[in-house]
């Protein structure tokens, strides 16, 4: 399938896939407050996934018969035609032509194309899918362009995790993670994190060192419990963000999603996925299980409603 291809398909799937509709409500959010921010890092296993996240912000973002109040293409003015062909003039897809590596040579080809203004657009969005690929001085090269970009480029860089950018570019990106499938998780994994994700907030701390030792038997699986934590405050953004459960990976718990959104400010909800990378940037550095795992539940206790 040609790349044409890839992008109508992923338009098409873009509300059947609930992970997407789900991290979508955060640039969603930030249209309705006329807040685009000029370069995003959208990060997941998934480059399908990723690519539909995109081409729904692009495609919304470009849109010229928005309804009124909402953040969503209306897929039927002459810009979301084309959107949805893949041949918007003022949507690019920056491709990378070895498949292992994004050269220097491709991001100063991009870097030179953003200086042209747009065709016909208010913006003009670069779409870089792998960008996990880019070396580091292909990502410093990037550095001034994501920094001081034109006011009319908006940059979307597509990586399977934040932690494979430098934190010069994270630092400089509006970060959008996309979660897993309930699919995805050890049944009993699932049950023990639901556990502690419904109880944490009443727990003292005996009981969060009582239920860490239950876990650990599943510490070789602690990215699978992490993006357990994931997808659960992606749903309290989401929810909170677009008031609608249809778009929720766990509408069973619609009421503790509902009552957590509610008391969380947007900062606190980032809060807590922070935690959640910085927990998992500790177990890669091999600090101990039950520390990280504590540290985590800590910081969730602290940010939680009462």
């Amino acid at each position: 399938m040609g790349l044409t291809g890839q992008k109508r398909v992923a338009m098409e799937a873009f509300d059947q896939i609930k992970t997407v509709k789900s991290a979508s409500a955060v640039w969603q959010r930030a249209i309705l407050a006329d807040r685009v921010s000029h370069a995003w890092l959208f990060t997941g296993q998934s480059a399908a996934d990723l690519l539909s996240l995109a081409q729904a912000f692009a495609a919304a973002l470009q849109c010229t018969d928005r309804p009124e109040g909402t953040a969503e293409a209306c897929m039927h003015c002459k810009s979301c035609l084309q959107a949805s062909d893949g041949n918007h003039p003022d949507i690019l897809v920056w491709p990378h032509e070895k498949p292992k590596v994004f050269s220097i040579d491709e991001v100063r080809a991009m870097i030179s194309d953003v200086c042209i203004r747009p065709f016909s657009s208010q913006y003009k969005v670069y779409i870089v899918p792998d960008a996990h690929l880019m070396r580091p001085d292909a990502q410093n090269a990037l550095l001034k362009t994501l920094e001081e970009p034109p006011a009319y480029a908006v940059i979307l860089l597509l990586a399977q995790s934040a932690d494979a950018m430098l934190e010069t570019v994270r630092s400089r990106c509006q970060t959008v993670e996309l979660s897993g499938s309930r699919a995805e998780y050890d049944p009993l994994l699932y049950q023990k994190g639901e556990e502690i994700l419904l109880d944490l907030p009443s727990w003292n701390l005996s009981q969060i060192r009582s239920a860490i030792k239950e876990l650990e038997p599943y510490k070789t699986q602690s990215d699978s419990l992490l993006a357990l934590f994931t997808a659960w405050y992606r749903d309290v953004l989401y929810y909170k963000s677009a008031q609608d459960a249809d778009g929720l990976l766990f509408p069973e718990h619609i009421a503790p999603i509902r009552e957590a959104s509610l008391a969380l400010s947007f900062e606190q909800i980032q809060y807590m996925l922070d935690s959640i990378r910085h927990a998992a940037r500790r177990l890669k550095a091999n600090v101990k299980f039950d520390l990280t795992m504590e540290l985590l539940l800590l910081a969730f206790q602290n940010a939680s409603p009462a």
